[in-house]
């Protein structure tokens, strides 16, 4: 797909799914931040708190 060829600008949400792996590294490296992005039911958001206050902890640790 030639990304020229597709108006982003007329997409107003693009829906993605990460593995949880992925996502946690995304947050634990700074790449992505809870306010980026929406959770679209309770299991997940549950999940997503549990990685950023793993990722914080982690911080506060090596701080």
């Amino acid at each position: 797909m030639n990304i020229e060829n597709f108006p982003i600008q007329s997409v107003p949400h693009i829906h993605v799914a990460f593995e949880p792996s992925t996502l946690e590294s995304l947050i634990r490296e700074g790449k992505l931040h809870a306010s980026d992005f929406n959770c679209l039911d309770k299991s997940s958001q549950k999940g997503v708190w549990a990685m950023i206050r793993s990722a914080a902890a982690s911080t506060l640790r090596l701080s």
